[in-house]
């Protein structure tokens, strides 16, 4: 047998093995059956069927490499901008040693409107990448007014249709804002700027009841709202959520019936109870790291500035408890403010002794509606433009970035501090 025959012998029982040979009935003839195996190929079936293991081959593998790239695009986004929204929030991306992601927003339910529809997006695709287990929103939810009913449609075109993306369907844990209470706002062309008359007949039965009600997960289980809770979603970090709105005495003074005499409204509720609970809570936490959620400034650079009844009500038991920073909406824009380093009392195994702490204040209520300019306070950040959050906890660290959406062109981060762990015990 010549080389040239070896070859092709190879070859045809090779041809054998992937498939047999050609066939010129139905199989059913006998004279084309040896025990089960077709009759040999001819040489130029040999060849013929050679290349055809050999295109298939290449397709197969084609094909595979479109896959691979299909599959690799659609994780990201799909498409053209999935390189450009994996840039954009690339400082988003959780970390190994981090052990908590969430994002904070606040002053955003506006059914889609006043660029609400944009910052949910933004934070669609950072959560894609930052991957939360939560959302806070800190106040102000629903505009004008809060709620009507447990079945108000506001619910469902500030909420569930805005906020959309398969990487927000994770808890939201909500605050209430002064809107919630019944707030629709002030007459800025009028003296003293009275406050203006909720415009909807249905809004006379208002209620920031209908937010806390556990009832309203069953439109969408993401909804967790309440006046004074905790969270502690690791050992390591306790989440505690204070109700803000009984502790401004402007509301009192100014007797405001559309807050305080709604069912829910501030006249039922104990400001001194909410504000003994976010004490004993932080001082009985033995957590590293303890945040503060509520809707009022209590260091501020923007429009309302300082609330100054909030934080001479809970400051220092803030930084008592050594909480890290507190989170608040309220004035439309992103702000950082360190704060002061202040000599607190604190007992430290069961002696007081005085420690110097500092309590960073960050606010998020760029959910929507912005573009109300700053005073002349100091803060080591501050952008009058749409945003949001995202926080990044880990045992050495707490990294709080601020986002802007795809507004002029503006998407992506505008900045981020690190906040050390609370000096002393």
């Amino acid at each position: 047998m010549s080389s040239s025959e070896q070859v092709e012998l190879e070859l045809g029982q090779k041809a054998l093995v992937l498939g047999g040979g050609i066939r010129s009935d139905d199989g059913t003839n006998p004279a084309h059956k040896r025990h089960g195996i077709y009759e040999p190929l001819t040489r130029r079936q040999i060849w013929f069927r050679v290349a055809i293991i050999v295109i298939a081959a290449c397709s197969c593998l084609a094909v595979g490499i479109g896959i691979g790239v299909s599959v690799s695009v659609g994780e990201s986004g799909g498409g053209a901008g999935a390189a450009e929204v994996s840039g954009v929030y690339a400082d988003a991306a959780s970390d190994p040693e981090d052990y908590l992601s969430f994002l904070v927003v606040g002053d955003w339910g506006r059914r889609g409107e006043h660029n609400q529809t944009a910052v949910a997006e933004a934070m669609g695709r950072c959560a894609a990448v930052s991957k939360p287990a939560f959302v806070v929103s800190v106040g102000d939810n629903f505009y004008e007014g809060g709620l009507n009913s447990l079945d108000d449609p506001e619910f469902k075109q500030s909420f569930t249709d805005v906020y959309n993306h398969q990487s927000l369907q994770v808890p939201w844990h909500a605050v209430l804002g002064n809107h919630d209470y019944g707030d629709c706002g002030y007459d800025e062309e009028q003296e003293g700027r009275p406050p203006k008359e909720c415009p909807a007949a249905a809004d006379s039965s208002r209620s920031p009841s209908f937010q806390l009600d556990p009832s309203l997960r069953r439109r969408d289980w993401r909804w967790y709202a309440g006046r004074n809770f905790e969270h502690r979603p690791v050992a390591d970090v306790h989440m505690y959520f204070v109700d803000t709105n009984p502790h401004v005495s402007y509301y009192y003074s100014q007797n405001r019936p559309d807050l305080i005499n709604i069912p829910g409204g501030l006249g039922q509720q104990d400001a001194d109870a909410g504000k003994d609970k976010l004490k004993s809570t932080l001082q009985d936490s033995d957590a590293r790291w303890k945040l503060v959620f509520g809707h009022h400034p209590m260091q501020s650079n923007g429009f309302w500035g300082d609330v100054e009844d909030v934080r001479t009500a809970l400051e220092d038991i803030i930084m008592q408890g050594g909480a890290a920073a507190y989170f608040n909406g309220h004035d439309h824009d992103l702000q950082h403010t360190p704060g002061d380093i202040k000599t607190v009392p604190v007992n430290c195994s069961g002696v007081t002794t005085s420690v110097e702490r500092r309590l960073h204040h960050f606010t998020s209520g760029a959910g929507s509606k912005t573009g109300r300019g700053f005073g002349t306070s100091s803060t080591r950040f501050e952008h009058d433009g749409a945003g949001f959050a995202s926080v990044r906890v880990s045992h050495d660290r707490i990294k709080v970035q601020f986002w802007g959406p795809a507004l002029q062109g503006a998407e992506g981060l505008l900045y981020s501090y690190d906040i050390a762990p609370p000096l002393g015990c």
